[in-house]
This record gives C-alpha cells, structure tokens and sequence, in this order.
C-alpha cells in the first residue's frame, strides 16, 4: 500500500531545500560566489596571456639563435672540406630546396659537388621486388654482390657515384637505373666526378602509420639497408620523430653518419663536420632531436692529399688513408 504521507513529506523537504538555496543564492551569498567566479576567470585570463607572451618570448629567441647560426655557418664551415668531391643524393620526398641549400652549404665547406640523383619510390616498393631482384643479377660483374638485392644496388649507386662519369661501366649502370618503365634513379645534376663522400637528404614529411594501423616495414627495412650497404663516407640528413627513417637508423645497428632537422641552422653547420668525421672512419650522430648525441659537432682537420687543389675531389682513391688529427673531442 502505498504510504502518502512519506511521499508529502519528501516533497515538502525537496521544496524547503529549493526554496533555502534561491534565497542564500540570491541573498547572502550571491556576491562571495561571484567573486570567486569572477576571480577564477581573471587568474585563467592572466595564466593565459602570460602563456603567450613566454611563447612570443621563445619564438623571438629561438629565431634569434637560428639566424645568428646561419649567420655564423659559412664561416664556420669554410675549408673544413677542401679536396672533397661530395656526391648529393635525394630520397624520395625529399625538398628541392632543403637539397638546393646543403649543395650551395658544401660549397661554403669548400667541396665540390659532383653531381645530384634523386632516388625513386620504385627503389624500394614491394611492388617493383621482381624487377630489383632481377636487375641486381646483372650488377655482377660492376660490384660485389650483397646480401640482398637491394644491397647490390646500393652498391652499384655507389661505383656510379665514385667512378668517373666517362667509364663505360659507370655509363652502363646509370642507363640501367635510370631505365624508364621502372626508374630506380633519376639524375638531376649531371655526374662530373667520382665522389669521395655521399650526403643523403632525407624526405621532407614522413607517413608515421598510427599505433593502432597495421604497418608494412617492406619500405622502411629496404631503406635501411640501402643506406647500410654503401661503404663510401656518408652522412644522412633527415627529421627526427617517432617512426621515421632517422629514427631506425639511430635505433638499429647501422653504421651511419646522421644530422637531423636538415631545414635547421644547425644542420648547416653539423653536416660539413659529420662529412669531415665520416671521411676519418667516425660515425656521428648530431642536430637538435632526442635521440642525438650533440647539437653542434666539431669538424676533424683533413689532409690534402698529394696533388689535389682547393675545390678538387680526391675521388677515386680511398678517403683518409693517411688523415688526420681530430681539432676537437670526437663523438
């Protein structure tokens, strides 16, 4: 049976306690309520724009720096690789401009550019596998095969990159990789030297799969060992981050030479140095990323071998047989 008079009373209490509440809100504690409101938002408002204004304050000093280091990289760089023939290789995604400014950079640093090649998807999709495998069996008698195919290409890059352009096997090989249903290369400033050195610009934006998206690593693992098969000295510039190419290579065992953040001042300046400790047998792993060792590096003094003048490479011969006294602490 149900009790009428519980439910009376439960009504009156829920009304009396509405009715205590519109009258202290409305009376006695509406304007101590108000104020705490008020004073809550005008702190937030306060956290907020000092927020902005540390942010400003970073941004301006940031910038400051970044125009001093480009201010100060010519100057630091100049000569660190006189008689060096440096090789520039892209990889695909790579920035036409970020390539363009480490070119005219290495001429500070007193090298010479051989040439620029831009490596093509095709290089290292699953889809063009067959056709990789099939072209390194022919690469034979041009280098020692590697322990995969796209070991032996690598290696074939390598003698077109460290042989001059005019021999017939160098010639032969740039033809084959530039093949045009299948391009593994595509040659954007014409080779005029043999390299002593390779500087690899990394892609400009990287695809980082989600955690929770299924990842094919097909791509990633054959860049690895693309880079880990070349012998020449070489340093790869690439952005740093949870997923990327610079990120493995600093992770795994490859033996490579790396300056992340390529657009930053410092890269500038760390990439001549790292070429420089490439060229004396170092590997280095410098920029602004988590996971370098230094922000800046130090450069190793390298000897002029006999014959060779400012601004010509010593290719052909193997870099730093008789190099080298460090002019700072190595990494």
């Amino acid at each position: 049976m149900v009790d009428f008079r519980y439910h009376l009373v439960s009504l009156i209490a829920v009304f009396m306690a509405l009715a205590v509440g519109v009258v202290l809100g409305a009376g006695p504690l509406q304007n101590s309520l108000g104020r705490a409101l008020n004073d809550q938002v005008e702190s937030l408002r306060d956290s907020r724009d000092q927020a902005r204004i540390d942010a400003d304050e970073a941004n301006q000093r940031a910038s400051a720096y970044e125009s001093g280091l480009e201010t100060l990289a010519p100057e630091m760089v100049a000569d660190t690789l006189t008689g060096q023939s440096v090789l520039l290789v892209s990889m695909p995604g790579a920035s036409a401009e970020t390539v363009e400014r480490h070119r005219a950079n290495l001429i500070e640093a007193g090298a010479s550019v051989t040439g620029s090649v831009e490596i093509t998807e095709e290089f290292f999709s699953a889809e063009r596998a067959t056709y990789r495998n099939a072209l390194a069996g022919q690469l034979g008698s041009y280098v020692e095969p590697a322990d995969s195919p796209i070991g032996t290409l690598a290696r074939g890059l390598e003698f077109i990159a460290t042989t001059d352009a005019q021999d017939p096997g160098a010639a032969t090989l740039t033809e084959l990789f530039k093949a045009s249903d299948n391009a593994l290369i595509e040659v954007k400033e014409t080779l005029t030297a043999p390299a002593t050195a390779i500087l690899v610009i990394g892609p400009a934006d990287e695809d980082v799969p989600a955690e929770a998206e299924t990842v094919d690593e097909t791509v990633l693992l054959n860049k690895i060992e693309f880079l880990s098969a070349i012998d020449t000295p070489m340093v790869f510039a690439g952005n740093d981050g949870t997923g990327t190419l610079l990120e493995a290579l600093r992770a795994g065992d490859a033996d490579v030479s790396t300056v992340d953040t390529p657009d930053d001042a410092t890269a500038l300046i760390n990439v001549p140095f790292a070429l420089t400790q490439e060229l004396s047998d170092s590997t280095v792993t410098w920029g602004v990323g988590q996971s370098a060792e230094l922000v800046l590096g130090s450069p190793v003094e390298l000897a002029l071998e006999p014959g060779a003048e400012e601004g010509e490479g010593t290719a052909g011969d193997p870099p730093n047989e008789n190099p080298v006294e460090p002019t700072a602490d190595e990494s």
